[in-house]
């Protein structure tokens, strides 16, 4: 009743600055070296060995982080720190590469069809959060349809599974061409805590080209918007 009587108080509530600073997101784990003494700590304390010593520093392999935090908390020396900033997608092909593939099919505008190859479901919620009132992205031109053959790119979460790859590919291969293909969340990046169980097959860009990573475990709602809009604004 309450969620009621706010929309007809407050009627289409939607930010307007939707890259706002989020004091509750997250973004990269930095380290500062001048603090960082080696001593392997957070290590021991990453499930998914993004972290190494190298040279007696810390180092962070960000395609396999899934940001969980645990390493920050385990520094005796506040050597890490994990930033707000939730720009923090990755563009895997020069600009004008991208640019000149999709400019003259999309005109701005961005036809997605969203595929699950065996996600937890939460990458899947902050992708639909996306689609809410409140960011609504829809008002810069991405749209999400129900069948590959009406879409500019498909996003996918999750790990690829064994079940789901055969599945995957004939999406791609159902999408007229240009065709983007956006990989949300850890697990698609790297299989994420997933990896080395026997139901996944390995990289989402091993089995079709990606074109944009956005990290995360899951991804915010922002960082999500982000990605796609820095994919606009390069088309």
């Amino acid at each position: 009743m309450r969620i009621i009587l706010d929309r007809i108080k407050y009627s289409r509530e939607t930010k307007k600055d939707i890259l706002f600073d989020n004091p509750y997101s997250y973004g990269k784990v930095n380290i500062n070296n001048e603090k960082c003494n080696g001593c392997s700590k957070c290590i021991g304390e990453c499930i998914v060995g993004a972290i190494s010593i190298k040279d007696g520093k810390a180092i962070i392999d960000h395609d396999k982080c899934i940001y969980c935090g645990n390493c920050t908390q385990i520094c005796d020396k506040a050597a890490l720190e994990m930033v707000h900033d939730c720009k923090f997608c990755t563009l895997e092909q020069a600009g004008n590469e991208l640019k000149q593939k999709i400019y003259k099919k999309f005109k701005r505008s961005l036809v997605l069809r969203s595929v699950d190859t065996g996600s937890c479901n939460a990458c899947m919620l902050e992708l639909a959060a996306t689609q809410n009132t409140y960011y609504d992205i829809s008002r810069f031109g991405v749209k999400f349809a129900a069948s590959p053959r009406h879409s500019d790119g498909i996003v996918v979460t999750g790990p690829v599974t064994i079940n789901m790859r055969e599945a995957l590919i004939k999406t791609y291969n159902a999408m007229p061409e240009p065709r983007l293909v956006i990989a949300v969340g850890a697990c698609s990046l790297d299989g994420g805590i997933f990896k080395d169980g026997y139901g996944s097959v390995g990289k989402l860009g091993d089995i079709i080209p990606v074109d944009l990573y956005i990290p995360g475990c899951p991804p915010s709602p922002q960082a999500i918007v982000y990605g796609l809009l820095k994919l606009v604004d390069r088309i």
